[in-house]
Protein backbone atom coordinates (compact mmCIF):
# COMPACT_ATOMS: atom_id res chain seq x y z
CA UNK A 1 0.00 0.00 0.00
CA UNK A 2 3.25 2.50 0.44
CA UNK A 3 2.05 5.92 2.07
CA UNK A 4 -1.65 4.55 1.91
CA UNK A 5 -0.96 2.36 5.13
CA UNK A 6 0.60 5.00 7.19
CA UNK A 7 -0.38 7.23 9.75
CA UNK A 8 1.06 10.14 11.66
CA UNK A 9 -0.03 10.70 14.94
CA UNK A 10 1.30 13.97 16.17
CA UNK A 11 -0.01 14.06 19.96
CA UNK A 12 0.05 10.05 20.91
CA UNK A 13 -0.45 10.82 24.19
CA UNK A 14 -1.35 7.79 25.92
CA UNK A 15 -1.60 5.68 22.57
CA UNK A 16 -5.20 5.38 22.67
CA UNK A 17 -5.73 6.60 18.96
CA UNK A 18 -2.55 4.50 18.07
CA UNK A 19 -4.15 1.74 18.97
CA UNK A 20 -6.96 1.71 16.98
CA UNK A 21 -4.98 2.74 13.67
CA UNK A 22 -3.30 0.05 14.18
CA UNK A 23 -6.25 -2.05 15.13
CA UNK A 24 -7.41 -1.03 11.19
CA UNK A 25 -4.08 -2.11 9.82
CA UNK A 26 -2.28 1.11 9.28
CA UNK A 27 1.44 1.38 10.44
CA UNK A 28 1.91 4.48 12.65
CA UNK A 29 4.48 6.75 13.76
CA UNK A 30 4.11 8.33 17.00
CA UNK A 31 5.41 11.81 18.17
CA UNK A 32 4.87 12.58 21.65
CA UNK A 33 6.77 15.33 23.83
CA UNK A 34 6.26 14.49 26.79
CA UNK A 35 8.91 12.40 27.77
CA UNK A 36 7.14 10.14 30.38
CA UNK A 37 4.36 9.15 27.86
CA UNK A 38 6.32 8.14 24.94
CA UNK A 39 8.25 5.69 27.45
CA UNK A 40 4.96 4.69 28.56
CA UNK A 41 3.97 4.23 24.57
CA UNK A 42 6.92 2.31 23.81
CA UNK A 43 6.02 -0.20 26.72
CA UNK A 44 2.69 0.02 25.45
CA UNK A 45 3.63 -0.97 21.86
CA UNK A 46 6.59 -3.35 22.40
CA UNK A 47 5.28 -5.82 20.09
CA UNK A 48 3.95 -3.61 17.95
CA UNK A 49 7.25 -1.85 17.23
CA UNK A 50 9.34 -5.04 16.78
CA UNK A 51 7.34 -5.87 14.15
CA UNK A 52 7.95 -2.52 12.20
CA UNK A 53 4.17 -1.62 12.64
CA UNK A 54 5.04 0.86 14.84
CA UNK A 55 7.21 3.92 15.76
CA UNK A 56 7.68 6.01 18.64
CA UNK A 57 9.18 9.59 18.59
CA UNK A 58 10.03 11.16 21.83
CA UNK A 59 9.82 14.93 20.11
CA UNK A 60 7.61 18.03 19.61
CA UNK A 61 6.35 19.11 16.23
CA UNK A 62 6.53 22.85 15.52
CA UNK A 63 6.96 25.18 12.58
CA UNK A 64 10.71 25.30 13.04
CA UNK A 65 13.29 22.59 14.42
CA UNK A 66 15.11 23.56 17.47
CA UNK A 67 15.04 23.02 21.32
CA UNK A 68 11.81 24.31 22.83
CA UNK A 69 10.22 24.81 26.27
CA UNK A 70 7.74 22.46 27.11
CA UNK A 71 5.38 23.11 29.77
CA UNK A 72 4.59 19.45 31.53
CA UNK A 73 1.12 19.50 33.44
CA UNK A 74 1.59 17.90 36.79
CA UNK A 75 -2.60 17.35 37.26
CA UNK A 76 -3.28 16.29 33.54
CA UNK A 77 -1.14 14.98 30.59
CA UNK A 78 -3.70 16.31 28.46
CA UNK A 79 -2.88 20.16 29.55
CA UNK A 80 0.75 19.88 28.49
CA UNK A 81 1.70 22.29 26.14
CA UNK A 82 4.58 24.21 24.59
CA UNK A 83 2.01 27.12 24.63
CA UNK A 84 2.88 29.39 27.79
CA UNK A 85 -0.68 30.71 27.54
CA UNK A 86 -1.46 26.84 28.18
CA UNK A 87 -0.25 27.59 32.27
CA UNK A 88 -3.80 29.53 32.79
CA UNK A 89 -5.24 26.49 33.13
CA UNK A 90 -4.94 24.32 36.38
CA UNK A 91 -2.45 22.49 37.83
CA UNK A 92 1.29 23.02 38.48
CA UNK A 93 3.84 22.81 35.41
CA UNK A 94 7.36 21.60 34.86
CA UNK A 95 9.22 22.74 31.94
CA UNK A 96 11.47 20.88 30.21
CA UNK A 97 13.43 21.52 27.23
CA UNK A 98 12.51 19.24 23.99
CA UNK A 99 13.21 18.32 20.72
CA UNK A 100 11.83 19.77 17.71
CA UNK A 101 10.98 18.67 14.46
CA UNK A 102 9.01 19.97 11.78
CA UNK A 103 6.10 18.10 9.67
CA UNK A 104 8.50 17.98 6.49
CA UNK A 105 11.53 16.90 8.42
CA UNK A 106 9.39 13.19 9.61
CA UNK A 107 8.02 13.22 6.17
CA UNK A 108 11.27 13.21 4.93
CA UNK A 109 12.26 10.35 7.06
CA UNK A 110 9.35 8.05 7.31
CA UNK A 111 7.10 9.04 4.04
CA UNK A 112 4.04 11.02 3.47
CA UNK A 113 1.20 9.68 5.57
CA UNK A 114 -2.19 8.67 4.09
CA UNK A 115 -3.80 10.61 7.36
CA UNK A 116 -2.13 12.55 10.20
CA UNK A 117 -4.05 13.67 13.71
CA UNK A 118 -2.63 16.76 15.49
CA UNK A 119 -3.71 17.28 18.79
CA UNK A 120 -0.89 19.37 20.48
CA UNK A 121 -2.58 21.44 22.60
CA UNK A 122 -2.92 25.01 20.94
CA UNK A 123 0.54 24.12 18.80
CA UNK A 124 -1.77 22.29 16.06
CA UNK A 125 -1.52 25.03 13.24
CA UNK A 126 2.36 24.84 13.81
CA UNK A 127 2.65 21.44 11.65
CA UNK A 128 1.20 22.81 8.78
CA UNK A 129 3.19 25.53 8.35
CA UNK A 130 6.18 23.11 6.97
CA UNK A 131 3.85 21.92 4.30
CA UNK A 132 3.44 22.55 0.61
CA UNK A 133 0.46 21.06 -1.35
CA UNK A 134 2.95 18.24 -2.92
CA UNK A 135 3.64 16.88 0.42
CA UNK A 136 0.50 17.19 2.37
CA UNK A 137 -1.31 14.03 3.67
CA UNK A 138 -4.80 13.00 1.79
CA UNK A 139 -6.56 13.54 5.03
CA UNK A 140 -5.88 15.75 8.43
CA UNK A 141 -7.42 16.14 11.48
CA UNK A 142 -6.60 18.67 13.81
CA UNK A 143 -8.05 20.38 17.25
CA UNK A 144 -9.04 23.93 16.48
CA UNK A 145 -8.00 26.57 18.09
CA UNK A 146 -10.62 30.07 17.77
CA UNK A 147 -7.75 32.05 17.72
CA UNK A 148 -5.81 30.48 14.46
CA UNK A 149 -6.45 30.61 10.74
CA UNK A 150 -6.49 26.71 10.30
CA UNK A 151 -9.00 26.54 8.01
CA UNK A 152 -7.47 29.30 5.85
CA UNK A 153 -3.84 27.48 6.23
CA UNK A 154 -5.77 23.54 5.29
CA UNK A 155 -7.19 25.80 1.97
CA UNK A 156 -3.50 27.09 1.07
CA UNK A 157 -2.06 23.62 1.06
CA UNK A 158 -5.18 22.25 -1.42
CA UNK A 159 -7.51 21.00 1.22
CA UNK A 160 -10.84 20.94 -0.22
CA UNK A 161 -13.22 19.23 1.37
CA UNK A 162 -14.05 19.55 5.18
CA UNK A 163 -15.87 18.18 8.06
CA UNK A 164 -16.36 19.18 11.76
CA UNK A 165 -16.97 16.80 15.12
CA UNK A 166 -17.36 17.22 18.45
CA UNK A 167 -14.36 15.56 20.04
CA UNK A 168 -16.73 14.80 23.67
CA UNK A 169 -19.28 12.60 21.46
CA UNK A 170 -18.16 12.05 17.78
CA UNK A 171 -20.95 13.70 16.69
CA UNK A 172 -21.18 15.98 13.12
CA UNK A 173 -22.57 19.42 12.87
CA UNK A 174 -26.61 19.26 13.08
CA UNK A 175 -27.79 20.03 9.95
CA UNK A 176 -29.28 23.31 11.31
CA UNK A 177 -25.85 24.47 11.44
CA UNK A 178 -24.86 24.63 8.34
CA UNK A 179 -27.43 27.14 6.96
CA UNK A 180 -27.88 30.62 8.18
CA UNK A 181 -31.64 30.52 8.99
CA UNK A 182 -30.61 28.34 11.16
CA UNK A 183 -27.81 29.79 13.13
CA UNK A 184 -30.43 33.32 13.50
CA UNK A 185 -32.98 30.98 15.06
CA UNK A 186 -30.18 29.15 17.29
CA UNK A 187 -28.85 32.96 18.44
CA UNK A 188 -32.75 33.39 19.67
CA UNK A 189 -32.50 30.25 21.43
CA UNK A 190 -28.96 30.29 22.77
CA UNK A 191 -29.89 30.57 26.15
CA UNK A 192 -31.26 26.83 26.14
CA UNK A 193 -27.45 25.48 24.63
CA UNK A 194 -25.83 25.30 28.21
CA UNK A 195 -29.49 23.57 29.51
CA UNK A 196 -28.96 20.86 26.38
CA UNK A 197 -25.53 20.26 27.04
CA UNK A 198 -25.87 19.74 31.04
CA UNK A 199 -28.60 17.54 30.93
CA UNK A 200 -26.14 15.79 28.06
CA UNK A 201 -23.45 15.47 30.82
CA UNK A 202 -25.92 14.53 33.44
CA UNK A 203 -26.75 11.05 31.85
CA UNK A 204 -24.80 8.08 33.56
CA UNK A 205 -21.78 7.07 31.99
CA UNK A 206 -22.81 4.17 30.53
CA UNK A 207 -24.88 5.90 28.15
CA UNK A 208 -22.39 8.92 27.53
CA UNK A 209 -19.06 6.51 26.61
CA UNK A 210 -18.48 7.00 23.01
CA UNK A 211 -18.76 3.61 21.99
CA UNK A 212 -22.42 3.71 22.97
CA UNK A 213 -22.85 7.46 20.88
CA UNK A 214 -21.75 6.10 17.88
CA UNK A 215 -25.06 4.41 15.97
CA UNK A 216 -23.73 1.62 13.73
CA UNK A 217 -22.07 1.84 10.37
CA UNK A 218 -22.58 5.83 10.49
CA UNK A 219 -19.85 6.68 12.76
CA UNK A 220 -17.30 3.43 13.07
CA UNK A 221 -16.63 0.85 10.69
CA UNK A 222 -16.56 -1.98 13.18
CA UNK A 223 -17.67 -0.64 16.65
CA UNK A 224 -14.25 -0.06 17.82
CA UNK A 225 -14.80 0.87 22.11
CA UNK A 226 -13.16 4.51 21.84
CA UNK A 227 -12.01 5.74 25.17
CA UNK A 228 -12.99 9.43 26.29
CA UNK A 229 -9.91 11.46 25.34
CA UNK A 230 -9.77 9.45 21.43
CA UNK A 231 -10.02 11.24 18.89
CA UNK A 232 -12.08 8.83 17.00
CA UNK A 233 -12.55 7.88 13.50
CA UNK A 234 -11.17 9.75 11.24
CA UNK A 235 -11.47 10.68 6.51
CA UNK A 236 -14.79 9.03 5.44
CA UNK A 237 -15.64 7.29 8.30
CA UNK A 238 -15.75 10.80 10.26
CA UNK A 239 -19.32 11.70 10.98
CA UNK A 240 -21.11 14.08 8.67
CA UNK A 241 -21.17 14.95 5.26
CA UNK A 242 -18.29 17.06 3.64
CA UNK A 243 -18.43 20.78 3.59
CA UNK A 244 -16.74 22.99 0.58
CA UNK A 245 -14.19 25.33 1.77
CA UNK A 246 -16.85 28.59 1.39
CA UNK A 247 -19.21 26.64 3.63
CA UNK A 248 -16.37 25.49 6.19
CA UNK A 249 -15.23 28.96 6.82
CA UNK A 250 -18.65 30.55 7.08
CA UNK A 251 -19.97 27.63 9.73
CA UNK A 252 -16.70 27.86 11.84
CA UNK A 253 -16.76 31.32 11.57
CA UNK A 254 -20.71 31.28 12.84
CA UNK A 255 -19.64 28.71 15.74
CA UNK A 256 -16.99 30.91 16.89
CA UNK A 257 -19.14 33.88 17.23
CA UNK A 258 -21.47 32.07 18.87
CA UNK A 259 -19.54 30.37 21.40
CA UNK A 260 -17.52 33.75 22.06
CA UNK A 261 -21.12 34.98 23.19
CA UNK A 262 -21.60 32.02 25.41
CA UNK A 263 -18.48 32.71 27.11
CA UNK A 264 -17.40 28.96 26.61
CA UNK A 265 -14.75 29.47 23.84
CA UNK A 266 -11.67 27.83 25.91
CA UNK A 267 -13.42 24.80 27.24
CA UNK A 268 -14.78 23.36 23.91
CA UNK A 269 -13.00 20.33 21.66
CA UNK A 270 -13.96 20.55 18.45
CA UNK A 271 -11.95 18.58 15.66
CA UNK A 272 -11.74 19.52 11.68
CA UNK A 273 -11.43 16.71 9.51
CA UNK A 274 -10.14 17.68 5.83
CA UNK A 275 -9.33 15.78 2.72
CA UNK A 276 -6.83 16.82 0.08
CA UNK A 277 -8.10 17.79 -3.45
CA UNK A 278 -5.36 14.98 -5.15
CA UNK A 279 -7.31 12.62 -3.42
CA UNK A 280 -9.29 10.72 -6.32
CA UNK A 281 -13.15 9.91 -5.54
Amino acid sequence: MGEHDLVFDIGLNNGDDAAYYLHLGYRVVGIEANPLLAAQCTRRFENDIQQGRMTVINAGVLKEPGVFTFYRNLLSDGWSSFEPDKRGQAGEWEEIDISCVTTLQLIAEHGKPFFMKVDIEGSDLQTLQSLTPATAPAYVSLELNFADPTIETLIELGYSDFKFVDGETFWHTPPIFDHQIGWRLLRKAGWLAPFVRNAIRSLPQRFRAKSEWNPPGQYSRDHYPFTPCSSGPFGEQAAGSWMTPAAALRWFGDLKNYYRRAGKERSLWWDVHARHSSVHR
